[in-house]
């Protein structure tokens, strides 16, 4: 947490699954200077498409598409999107040994950060993370709060997007005087619900709140919370 060093404000942002919608993503994170962290998986190609909302969501195809994400943190979220609460010891093997390997090559930086996929975890999944060199995983769990947390691979984001509190949060977090203890906005979604809730404009008032403040420290996970 070397921006503590310079402010006492830090804003973040986790988006998952690696998909078509991220391209827009990565053009507003362009235009309002804002980093991010995205959680892949690098089992699943571009065949692998669902609907949401009517909206048909589909993957991008990593091996062409990597370069994309450059300039911010690339994550674990699991090779195949499992439950890993379902998974066996072999099976969490091949989910996050393999996929933080994949992910390596593909990038050429070693992941230190991850996401659970479904928000599902336990103490076994934990502690494969742990061995594996993971040094934090965000949950779903929703802290409404700012102050930065000990239990990193338990990590509960300030909110989701979709989040009727978001709009408060982030300007009780803003009017936070910069001084003190630390404080962490962390924000997680997945681009393609933009697309299907037809709200990108959201996002953008978001970015616009935070972008150019001297007093708010900008960075991906693995910069703001390690």
């Amino acid at each position: 947490m070397h921006w503590t060093e310079h402010t006492c404000k830090a804003f973040t942002l986790s988006y998952d699954d690696g998909v078509e919608s991220d391209l827009h993503l990565l053009e507003l994170l362009q235009t309002y200077g804002v980093k991010c962290t995205f959680n892949l998986n690098s089992g699943l190609g571009a065949e692998s498409c669902w609907d949401y909302q009517g909206f048909p969501v589909r993957r991008l195809d990593l091996a062409n598409n990597i370069h994309r994400y450059a300039g911010h943190e690339i994550a674990v979220h699991g090779s195949r999107h499992l439950d890993p609460t379902q998974l066996s010891a072999g099976e969490l093997e091949s989910e996050f040994t393999a996929d933080k390997a994949a992910l390596t090559k593909l990038c050429g930086t070693e992941p230190v950060g991850a996401a659970y996929a479904y928000g599902a975890y336990n103490d076994r999944v934990v502690e494969k993370l742990h061995s594996i060199g993971i040094k934090y995983c965000r949950t779903v769990e929703p802290s409404h709060a700012f102050v930065p947390q000990t239990d990193l691979l338990r990590f509960r984001p300030t909110c989701h997007h979709k989040d009727e509190a978001l709009m408060p949060l982030l300007e009780r977090f803003l009017a936070l005087p910069d001084e003190g203890t630390p404080q962490i906005f962390y924000l997680w979604g997945h681009s393609y619900e933009f697309d299907g809730d037809g709200n990108w404009d959201l996002l953008e008032r978001v970015l616009e709140r935070v972008a150019g403040r001297k007093d708010v420290f900008l960075g991906t996970n693995r910069e703001v919370l390690l």
